[in-house]
Formats: C-alpha cells, sequence, structure tokens
C-alpha cells in the first residue's frame, strides 16, 4: 500500500487531468503567445497552494509548444531554486541570452516579416550579457567576489573594499543600465521575437527576494516582446511583498505590476469529494480484498458529503488518501472505514478541530475507564473552544456542533459553555459504538490517532491452537479460553475478547461444524469466568457479553448453512451449559427478543439464528434449571445479577425471579446488594451509577424501597443506603 502513495507532483500526463487543466491551457496558450508579440505583458496565474498551478504550467507549456510558433521561446523560471547564491536578475537574463546564441540565420518567409541575422542576435545576447550583472544588487555581488578571492575571511572593511575592486574589473563601466536596457528593447523590436518567461512558486519565496522578482520584472526586465507569466497565491505573495517593503497593502502593490490575471478556478461542486469517495472506497477493496458492504458504503458517502466540504485544492485530497492508505490497513481491524476517513478530512482541512477531537475523547476515554472527574473549568474550557471551532447554528452546517455530535459523544449546541461538553450518554450508544469500532467507542477511539495496536497481540500459532482444540477438545478448548480471561496490562481488552475480536464473519465461514459446535459449547460453559474477571476493570463490561453473542449468533447461522440437522442439538446443549448468568442474561434472552416472544421489534424470520422449535427447547431446558432450589449466596455472586434476574423473570415460571427476590432481601446486606447490581450506569463529566424507578419496579415496590432505605440511612449500613439514595436522584436526573 505503501507504494501506491501519491507523491502530489504536478501533473505532466493530460489523462491524468480530472479538473479540467488541459482545457485551459488550451484556451490560454493563444492569448499568451499574441501578448509576447506585444509592448510586454506582466501576467498573474493565481491560485492558493495545492490548487493546481504548476499543473497547469506543465500543461501550459506543452500547449505553447504545440502551436509551434517560432518567434516565441518559452523560458521556465523557478526563483525560489536560486536561494541566496545568485542574483535573480542572472536567473532570468542567462536563459534569454542562451536562446538568443542558439537562433540561427533564419529566411525571411514573408514580404511582412524581418529577416533575423545571426549579427543581431549576438549583439542583443551580448547586451544582455552586460546588463545582468550591471543591474544586480552590488551588495551581492560584492560578497560572491570576495568569497571567491578571499576565502574564509570576513567580508568586512578593507577586504570588503578589495571585493568591490574585483568586481569592477568584471562589470563593464562603459554604459549605464539605462542606456544598455534602452538598446535591448531596441534589439527585440528589430528582431521580431517574443519571449514567454514563466515564474513560478513565486509564494514560496522569502520576502526580500519576492521583492526583488517584483522589481525585476516590473522595472529592470520590462522589455517588449516579453511576457511574463508568474505564477503564485495572491494573499501570500502580498504579505510577502508587506514584509520585504514595509507597505501596509501587498495586494495594491502587487496591482501595480500585474496588468492581467487570470484565477485558477475552483473545481466542480463535488468533484474533490467524489474524487476521495472513489479512491477511499478502492483503498477499503483493496486492504479487505472485498467489496464494500452497502451498510459501510452508505455511512462512507455521508462523511465525505459533509467533512469533504471543506476540501478545496486537488493537495487537500492526495493529503488526506495518503493517510488513508498509509494507515488504514495497519489499524483496519480496530477501526471503523468511515469514521476513519471523516477523521483524515477533518485533520487535513480543520487541524484545530482535530486535535479538540482527539483532546475530547482521551479525556472522555479517562472518565469512562478510571471514574476520572473534569473540573468545572476544564469543562468549560473545552466547551468554549468548540463554539470557536464550530460557530454555526444551523443543523445542517458543517460549522455547526450538532453536524459533530452524529459521530463525537456527549456534546450539544447549548449556550452555556460547560453545558455543551461531556453530556451524559446513553449506554445502548456506547454499546454500539464498541460493537462497530466507531471514533466513539472508548475502547477503539485512541487506534485512530496513535495508530497502533496494543502494545502486544496474541500470536498466530497460539491462536492457531485454538482452532484445533475447537475441532479436537473442547474441555482443552475451555481451559485455554478461561485462562485468556486475564486481562493484559497495557490493553483495555482481554486476551479472550482479542480472540472473538479475530473470529470474525469472514473467519466463521472457514469453520468446520465441529469447530463450531467446540466453540458454542466452551463458551456456554466458560462465559460466567470471563464476566466474572471482567467486570470490575471498567463500567461497560457489557461490551464482552455483547461481542460473546454476536460471536455465537453467527456461528449457528453458519451452522444452519451447513449442518442444519445439528443445530438443535447444539443448542440444547448451550442451554445445559455452566454460564447460566450469561445464557439466561444474555444469550437466550436476546434470542427472545429477536423472535419478539418479548419486546415489540422482531427480526425477520430470515435474520434468525435458530428455529422456533429450537428455540422452545432450549428455553424448557432453562426454565427446568431455573425451577430448582436456588442457593442465594451463588446467585448473588453472579457477574451481573441484574441481568439474570431479567431474563429469569421472561424465561423462568411466572412470578419466579420476583419471589426468589423477596426472599433474598429480607437481609438489609443482601437488599442493598440487589439494588446495586440493579444500578446501570451513564457518562457525562464522569461516570455515574444511576437506578431509575423502571428498573426498580420490575421487583420492588418503588415506595417500600424509599422506605426501608431511609431507614437504613442511619445505623450500620447507612452509607450503602445513602449512596443508593443518590443513585435514585441521578436515575430521575439522568433520563
Amino acid at each position: 500500500m505503501v507504494t501506491h502513495l501519491d507523491s502530489d507532483r504536478a501533473l505532466v500526463d493530460e489523462k491524468e487531468d480530472q479538473f479540467g487543466f488541459v482545457g485551459i491551457a488550451k484556451k490560454l496558450a493563444p492569448s499568451i503567445i499574441e501578448a509576447s508579440k506585444g509592448d510586454g505583458m506582466v501576467i498573474g496565474l493565481e491560485g492558493k497552494w495545492g490548487s493546481g498551478k504548476t499543473s497547469l504550467l506543465n500543461f501550459l507549456q506543452a500547449e505553447l509548444k504545440d502551436l509551434k510558433d517560432e518567434k516565441v521561446y518559452t523560458i521556465s523560471i523557478a526563483p525560489w531554486l536560486n536561494g541566496d547564491s545568485s542574483p535573480l536578475v542572472l536567473s532570468l537574463l542567462q536563459p534569454m541570452s542562451k536562446v538568443l546564441e542558439q537562433i540561427e540565420i533564419v529566411k525571411q518567409s514573408d514580404s511582412h516579416s524581418k529577416c533575423i541575422n545571426k549579427e543581431q542576435v549576438t549583439h542583443l545576447s551580448q547586451l544582455l550579457q552586460k546588463y545582468g550583472p550591471q543591474t544586480a544588487r552590488k551588495a551581492a555581488l560584492v560578497a560572491n567576489f570576495a568569497g571567491n578571492f578571499f576565502p574564509g575571511s570576513q567580508v568586512l572593511g578593507s577586504a570588503l573594499e578589495k571585493g568591490a575592486d574585483v568586481a569592477e574589473q568584471f562589470i563593464p563601466t562603459e554604459q549605464t543600465p539605462t542606456e544598455l536596457k534602452k538598446q535591448i528593447a531596441e534589439k527585440l523590436k528589430d528582431l521580431d521575437i517574443g519571449f514567454v518567461v514563466i515564474l513560478d512558486d513565486l509564494d514560496r519565496l522569502e520576502p526580500g527576494q519576492a521583492v526583488e522578482v517584483v522589481r525585476l520584472v516590473r522595472s529592470v526586465a520590462d522589455f517588449p516582446k516579453v511576457a511574463y507569466m508568474m505564477c503564485y497565491d495572491r494573499d501570500v505573495l502580498a504579505h510577502a511583498l508587506e514584509v520585504g517593503l514595509n507597505v501596509s497593502d501587498g495586494d495594491l502593490f502587487l496591482q501595480k505590476v500585474v496588468q492581467l490575471t487570470f484565477s485558477i478556478p475552483l473545481p466542480e461542486p463535488f468533484d474533490l469529494r467524489y474524487q476521495f469517495f472513489n479512491e477511499a472506497v478502492t483503498i477499503y477493496t483493496e486492504s479487505h480484498s472485498q467489496e464494500m458492504e452497502k451498510s459501510i458504503l452508505d455511512d462512507l458517502r455521508k462523511a465525505v458529503d459533509r467533512e469533504g466540504s471543506g476540501l478545496t485544492t486537488p493537495r487537500e485530497v492526495k493529503i488526506a488518501l495518503n493517510s488513508v492508505r498509509f494507515v488504514y490497513p495497519q489499524v483496519r481491524d480496530d477501526v471503523y472505514f468511515p469514521d476513519f476517513c471523516r477523521l483524515q478530512l477533518i485533520k487535513t482541512t480543520r487541524h484545530k478541530l482535530y486535535k479538540w477531537i482527539e483532546n475530547y475523547l482521551a479525556t472522555l476515554s479517562v472518565i469512562a475507564t478510571h471514574n476520572a472527574v473534569v473540573d468545572g473549568y476544564e469543562r468549560t474550557e473545552m466547551g468554549r473552544t468548540l463554539k470557536e471551532l464550530l460557530p454555526a447554528k444551523g443543523l445542517g452546517s458543517v460549522q455547526s456542533i450538532s453536524s459533530l455530535s452524529d459521530f463525537i459523544p456527549g456534546i450539544s449546541s447549548v449556550e452555556e459553555d460547560d453545558k455543551c461538553v461531556f453530556i451524559s450518554t446513553h449506554q445502548h450508544s456506547v454499546r454500539e459504538s464498541i460493537k462497530l469500532k466507531r471514533l466513539a467507542s472508548p475502547l477503539h477511539y485512541r487506534f485512530y490517532f496513535a495508530l497502533t495496536g496494543p502494545k502486544a497481540a496474541l500470536r498466530d500459532d497460539d491462536f492457531e491452537n485454538l482452532l484445533i482444540l475447537a475441532h479436537e477438545n473442547i474441555e482443552a478448548l475451555e481451559n485455554a479460553l478461561t485462562d485468556l480471561t486475564t486481562q493484559y496490562p497495557h490493553s483495555q481488552r482481554t486476551w479472550f475478547e482479542h480472540v472473538l475480536n479475530r473470529l470474525d464473519d469472514a473467519l466463521i465461514e472457514e469453520l468446520t461444524a465441529l469447530q463450531l459446535e467446540g466453540f458454542l459449547s466452551a463458551i456456554s460453559n466458560m462465559m460466567d469466568t470471563a464476566l466474572s474477571k471482567d467486570e470490575d476493570l471498567r463500567p461497560f463490561y457489557y461490551s464482552l457479553p455483547g461481542k460473546a453473542n454476536d460471536f455465537a449468533k453467527s456461528c449457528l447461522k453458519r451452522l444452519g448453512n451447513i449442518a442444519p440437522t445439528e443445530l438443535c442439538s447444539i443448542v440444547e446443549k448451550m442451554a445445559d451449559g455452566l454460564a447460566l448468568n450469561w445464557l439466561v442474561g444474555h444469550f437466550f434472552l436476546n434470542q427472545l427478543y429477536r423472535h419478539g416472544v418479548i419486546g415489540d421489534q422482531p427480526v425477520h424470520p430470515d435474520e434468525w439464528e435458530i428455529s422456533e422449535g429450537a428455540l422452545q427447547s432450549a428455553t424448557d431446558i432453562l426454565k427446568s434449571r431455573l425451577s430448582q432450589p436456588k442457593d442465594n449466596n451463588e446467585i448473588l455472586s453472579y457477574p451481573d445479577i441484574s441481568s439474570f434476574l431479567y431474563g429469569w423473570s421472561h424465561i423462568g415460571n411466572s412470578g419466579e425471579a420476583e419471589a426468589w427476590v423477596k426472599d433474598c432481601c429480607q437481609s438489609d446486606e443482601d437488599f442493598l446488594k440487589i439494588l446495586n447490581s440493579l444500578r446501570g450506569w451513564a457518562m457525562s463529566d464522569r461516570v455515574y451509577y444511576p437506578l431509575h424507578q423502571g428498573t426498580i419496579d420490575k421487583f420492588f415496590d418503588f415506595n417500600e424501597v424509599k422506605d426501608r432505605l431511609e431507614a437504613l440511612s442511619v445505623g450500620s449500613y447507612s452509607d450503602e443506603a445513602k449512596d443508593i439514595q443518590l443513585a435514585i436522584k441521578q436515575g430521575e436526573y439522568l433520563r
């Protein structure tokens, strides 16, 4: 992929022209030829950096050559390449002199043209050779001669005078520069030849050099039959003139020099976005060796349509695409491609906003993972800066905060600076971000900026060993996966979660029926262990059971295609697994939603992973297991009690879960523990753990809970009771 990076060289091949520069060159060339046959003209070709000025000049020079006007000669000069080593006037006059030396005697072609003779050409060439040193800055010549004749000495005092004496020996003194210029002008008219002098990249010059070039084309080398094509960014060159000449308006001064200007036309609407979009699709296809899914394609189109509106030059397109080409193949498994492209566009066109996003997401991630707190001053400053970066109020404007809130969590366009950032984010939104590896994901955002994955990764041979165990030894696979549930110290992910990430849909399509069954059996036995080791490390531990759900669904979908007759028995074996917390509170509860047994948003039967019969058989098995006598301490030790209780209330016999809660809560300690387990979480300037009335109502009488907590707020459980009372108040606020 690196070999495909765009070096941003100016175009020379007409086939690569995407913005109509060839057509512009064909229209401009004849007019420039005519300008070189008159009294002299300075033409300004204006365009901002990266707009394609040099590419247009390349096509223009090719077109001038194709016109084959034998009496017009084109010279191209880049003054900024000369640095301080040579006076700029010599950079121009020496090439003109060289052209004259190469001109041969030409025959008179018709009665209206003048014969060009070699003596006239030679004389003009000699005049130019004298005129150049005469008009070059004396200080530059003195320093040059002093450097040549007095190496190692400081060009001061007598040394400077001696250098000047030497210089005088090489500068003709019989004619003044004014006299020489007059003779050159007369010879150019007599010879009836013209020059087109192209001066590129004037906006790269230092202020002193910029002044020198302007002085050169306006007065020193202002000859008839010479058309100067000056190429520059108007704002940049005007500023350089202001500094170099100490004038207040460099743009006004430039107008005294340039008689005609032509601005690089803006690209057609959507041309730059269209170019970025098409090449981004190609990058994705090459990186993944497959076509982009429609949902990703649609998200990419939306991202480019919005953020690509900030593109103004072809160079910006190349810079953004190079970032995608260079980095995306290295992080493709940890980022969402449309978000990655969106961020590169922002980085290219609005770099300050890019840095704000990086800082904000870094802070948000610390809040999510470590319970950090953002103080009021920092919150206000981040909100104020965001408003300065995105001042527009309209919902549809790319310069509005509302446009950013589509993919950056916890921001709003409210008036108060401190309230437009770190707003409470619903946990469902965070779940979806983590699942899709979006920029908003606390687990994945850093891949978009740091451009590196975890400091260590599971070795390929270790991963391949898991695939072998899935086929040959399910018990050994279960033990291996359990061992991988230890949190790696430099990552937010356990090794087990890393395995789930690698077992994506593409790899699952390559697994055999035995391997699929092996993985399903293993996670049905060890998922509770994985949850118990994961929950204390981050508040959004739901992401792990969610990933396990997705993995199990993909495995079952694949089994339904390659071994449909075995699917029901495998689902029944899953229902008998040891990980009752995950099976009841997550996987089979999710299946009930998907089938429409509970909830009001079922998926189409074509999207089911298991049949109605298989689901019924599995829930019957679970119902029987849930009806057996329970050890309160066993359930209270589950890593996700609330999910288990909620699943039990839907899968078990009616009222069974509620009766267990009532019996268990006779103990104040267990009562507080269950209430704590029912708390959700929300994230704004910190992580909150609110307790909503709707959740309490599933298992308790809300008013009775409030009264009991009030009674417990005095005594040995006062701290715990007050904490839950606060959580209930937060639940009323963070709806």
